[in-house]
């Protein structure tokens, strides 16, 4: 089969999700001749993070988006809880809090295709960069100064080789740059569920809804969402394990009857609906050599209080800055081994406990009926590696926990 000769670069970036891009445009602003390669044949239009907390916003200023993203963006400054099936829900508690005044609010929701696309039009307009969409990459071999990539395209075409002196792999939980350097995706993915992520038009503010919620149940839990001004919002909630796409569509109605409030309204127009499989994991490390993984591709966690994507954007702005300096002699190598192991030690101490106890939280976990058993100790949790997880958060006194968090925020609303 014919190869291409794809060229050189200083950096190659795999994956032109918004860690990849993101990592990029801190790349090319300082002089760095990058591409990014991207699997592919443009953006990703599926569902997928919405919100992005305020650590976030200066990593956007920093990489002078911030201000695009605004005029797309739903500032999100009220996070509900609420309890109760359908038109009986009550708002349990709220928090509202501006943590960054104007500059950087508490956070912002905008769906990740509108980010992706924000971003890729300012590395493409305002750098001297180029992304190359249908690359999924199959090859990968480093030597002391060399990283050579071999890609080929969707159609059985001929492959493009590539080489760079550093890669980056952004390209998501199912990583080809972190499996073909052998690294390890340590951790475990959750087996008795599936989240399904969907974006629909139904009027919930009218019934009280804030801009961000969460349904709090054993089996009808939801995150709710506003995403832009138009009226589109993300509803996400869990299944069983095992049903297609299609299934669920059929089923639909059988979960929003228990999630949305004042069910069933006047209709609600479903726009999108994806599911997937929620993962804690994290690499075994997060360079090889002249190779690294950011993002999903290094670690992933549970969505639920938006730390997924915001993770992985602070992974971004520091990594694209210090190889920057690397590549232009104003920092010794050993910069990229701290970035490596600062960011997986942040992850590895705080986030994944973190995002495990918000999921524990909606879900009731420790004291519900949990009819899923996704909080039961068993044979399946203990082949998956979650009884430590289990033991340490879902337990019985985890109730009056939550019952006091309730409490407190209630009496917060009322002193304001």
């Amino acid at each position: 089969m014919v190869s291409l000769e794809g060229g050189h670069f200083d950096v190659i970036v795999v994956g032109a999700g918004p860690v990849g891009l993101l990592t990029a445009i801190n790349l090319a602003s300082r002089g760095v001749k990058l591409a990014v390669l991207e699997r592919g044949n443009g953006i990703d239009q599926s569902p997928r993070a919405t919100s992005y907390q305020p650590c976030v916003m200066a990593e956007m200023e920093e990489t002078g988006i911030l201000q695009d993203v605004k005029k797309k963006a739903m500032i999100n400054n009220i996070l509900s809880f609420w309890k109760g099936s359908g038109p009986q829900k009550e708002q349990v508690a709220y928090v509202e809090k501006l943590e960054g005044s104007d500059i950087f609010p508490a956070a912002l929701n905008c769906g990740q295709p509108v980010l992706t696309g924000i971003i890729l039009d300012h590395l493409l307009t305002r750098y001297n960069s180029q992304v190359f969409f249908a690359q999924k990459v199959e090859e990968l071999s480093q030597s002391e100064s060399t990283v050579t990539v071999v890609c080929s395209p969707p159609d059985d075409g001929p492959k493009t080789t590539y080489t760079c002196s550093w890669l980056v792999g952004a390209d998501g939980a199912g990583s080809s740059v972190r499996k073909l350097l052998g690294i390890e995706f340590e951790g475990f993915s959750w087996p008795k569920e599936h989240f399904v992520a969907t974006n629909l038009r139904y009027p919930f503010q009218k019934h009280g809804f804030t801009t961000a919620n969460f349904v709090m149940d054993d089996v009808n839990w939801a995150v709710v969402t506003v995403i832009d001004d138009t009226g589109l919002w993300r509803c996400a909630f869990g299944v069983r394990a095992g049903l297609t796409n299609e299934q669920i569509r059929a089923e639909l109605d059988e979960h929003y009857k228990h999630i949305l409030p004042g069910w069933p309204g006047e209709g609600y127009e479903l726009v999108q609906l994806n599911r997937y499989k929620p993962h804690q994991r994290c690499a075994t490390q997060f360079r090889k050599e002249r190779c690294f993984l950011a993002g999903d591709a290094a670690h992933s966690n549970n969505p639920i209080g938006g730390l997924g994507l915001t993770t992985g954007l602070l992974d971004a702005g520091p990594l694209g800055r210090a190889l920057a300096a690397v590549i232009n002699g104003k920092a010794p190598e050993s910069i990229l081994d701290v970035w490596a192991q600062s960011r997986r030690h942040t992850w590895k101490t705080f986030t994944n406990e973190f995002s495990i106890e918000n999921k524990r939280m909606i879900q009731l976990g420790g004291y519900s009926e949990d009819p899923l058993g996704i909080w039961k100790l068993d044979e399946v949790s203990k082949e998956h590696g979650i009884d430590p997880w289990i033991e340490k958060l879902a337990t019985p006194d985890k109730k009056e926990a939550d019952l006091a968090m309730q409490c407190a925020k209630k009496l917060i609303r009322l002193i304001d």
